[in-house]
Order: structure tokens, then C-alpha cells, then sequence
């Protein structure tokens, strides 16, 4: 079958990686992309480090709060590279803030946390993804738009798996409504995937 999509503002992501957000930290002056911090060789922030930012609709998107995530591009698809609104899961190194894009090197389908890519990032570079909450449009302009996802994505709570037609735009993984009790829940669709 082929993949479906549903609008980042029917997209509620559960942040499923460990710890909390610094109630005490604000997002990076130069915003989460910046060329200080994000896709940098070395780490400018403790891997791990989660932000909380209210996105206001007034701006973009809709009202509510997102968490971002630092961690690390531990490998990506060689054809599908990743890109802005690309899912990453855990890698296969099970470490728990190393992430991939491919299906290849993630831990296991279904298994893991999600995370999404703000761009592009080079291998074994650092940078934030969004973790959780509604999607911070507000803050990363690119995360706007069309999410992938299996074309059994329904409304209401979701897992992920590999998508049935990855492709450079919509990358490797995809949301999709779980079929097992072992099914890691990370994602409330507000409305079916079409």
C-alpha cells in the first residue's frame, strides 16, 4: 500500500526518551537550527538536554507546548539523507540519544522512541530533533507541512514503522496505527492519515 500523510498540526508527539525538560533553560538565542549547536562535530549542549518552547498559532501552527531533544545523527539512508519532518529512531548501538533515519541501523521497528529531524545532518554530528508535544512550527519553520506516514494511520494513538515507499521527502519511517501489544506508542493523530 502506498503512504499516506497528515498535516504537522494534527501531529501530537510523546516524548518517550528519558528525563525532562530544563524548566530553567531557554531555547538557543540563534533558534534550535543554528550553526553553533545544531549539526556540529561537537556536542554544544549535554546529550540528553530537552527544552520546552509554547508554540503560539498566532505564528504558526497551533498553540502548545513541544519538546526538543539534543542528541546525535548516528547514521542515515544513503538515498533517502535526512531531511526536515524526517522520523529517527533509536540506532542499533542502543544508546538512547544516538538516532538514524534508516531502516538498517534502528534498533528494532515499532521498539523505540521517535524523533524527528529539524534538516539535514551529517553522521555522527549533534543537533535537536523534536521529541514531544505539538509540532514547534513557531520556532523551526521547516518542521511545517505533510508527515508520512503507513497507510494504516489512523486517529488516535500511533507507533511508527518503515514506510511502504520511502523516498528522499518523506524519508525511511512513517507513523502507523500499532498492531501489537508490544507496540511502542508515540504519536495521538487528531485526524486519520489520507
Amino acid at each position: 500500500m502506498a503512504n499516506v500523510t497528515v498535516d504537522s498540526e494534527k501531529i501530537i508527539l510523546l516524548d518517550r526518551l528519558p528525563g525532562l525538560p530544563n524548566p530553567h533553560m531557554r531555547p538557543p538565542t540563534d533558534g534550535f537550527t543554528g550553526a553553533g549547536h545544531h549539526n556540529v562535530v561537537a556536542a554544544a549542549y549535554d546529550v540528553g538536554t530537552k527544552v520546552q518552547v509554547f508554540n503560539h498559532s498566532a505564528s504558526a501552527g497551533v498553540d502548545g507546548y513541544s519538546t526538543l531533544v539534543y542528541g546525535k545523527l548516528e547514521a542515515q539512508d544513503t538515498t533517502n539523507v535526512l531531511a526536515a519532518r524526517h522520523f529517527c529512531a533509536w540506532h542499533s548501538d542502543a544508546v538512547p540519544f544516538d538516532f538514524t533515519n534508516e531502516v538498517a541501523t534502528y534498533i528494532g521497528e515499532s521498539v523505540s522512541p521517535i524523533v524527528v529531524a529539524l534538516g539535514a545532518m551529517t553522521i555522527d554530528y549533534f543537533g535537536w530533533f523534536w521529541c514531544g508535544g505539538v509540532c514547534p512550527e513557531e520556532h523551526v519553520a521547516a518542521l511545517g507541512g505533510v508527515y508520512y506516514c503507513a497507510a494504516a494511520a489512523a486517529i488516535g494513538p500511533n507507533t511508527w514503522g518503515d514506510l511502504e515507499t520511502p523516498g528522499t521527502t518523506a524519508g525511511e519511517l512513517g507513523l502507523e496505527t500499532a498492531d501489537a501489544d508490544t507496540d511502542m506508542i508515540v504519536a495521538i493523530l487528531l485526524a486519520a492519515a489520507a
